[in-house]
């Protein structure tokens, strides 16, 4: 049965890749009984087409784009307007690039515990890897050099230690 659903419904076609369960391949051979994945670490998986039409089948070759985000975290000595700015100029950026839609959203959103935190969202107008890797390492550039266009830097995980001097009640900064 999980072999005809397959063949008539087409919910996936040599070449494409799918997540099935835990596993996520590409499709090399789609048999009678059983489909075969190539994973990322170029395993091959080899799966009953019973359970590729009974579980979760996510194809992610029938994506139109491919989504990022992640936080970048700011020094806290950035100021609210340098913020803004740098803000504004990654929003804008995204925007613009050749390879991503308007969707993507920048957006300051946390106070984090060593950084200021700016969250980036932007979609890869394409489902193909090497064209997403490629756009994500090329905005991941321009944000360092609108970071340093602003003279500001990127935090990293520290921690301030106060301590009191019981005699005159003064803290001291470590």
């Amino acid at each position: 049965f999980g072999s005809f659903t397959i063949f008539l419904d087409r919910p996936f076609t040599v070449g494409d890749i799918v997540s099935i369960g835990s596993i996520t391949g590409v499709v090399e051979r789609v048999g009678f009984r059983s489909t075969r994945l190539r994973t990322f670490d170029k395993s091959l998986v080899t799966v009953p087409n019973k359970k590729m039409v009974d579980a979760e089948l996510d194809n992610l070759g029938m994506r139109p784009v491919r989504r990022s985000k992640f936080t970048i975290g700011l020094t806290y000595d950035t100021s609210q307007e340098k913020i803004k700015n740098i803000v504004k100029d990654i929003q804008n950026m995204i925007d613009k690039h050749p390879m991503t839609n308007e969707d993507g959203r920048v957006r300051f959103m946390d106070f984090g515990a060593s950084s200021l935190d700016i969250m980036v969202v932007f979609y890869v107008k394409s489902s193909d890897w090497d064209d997403f890797i490629n756009t994500k390492e090329d905005i991941n550039y321009k944000i360092i050099d609108i970071i340093e266009q602003h003279k500001s830097s990127f935090a990293f995980p520290s921690r301030s230690i106060y301590i009191e001097n019981s005699d005159n009640h003064k803290q001291t900064k470590l």
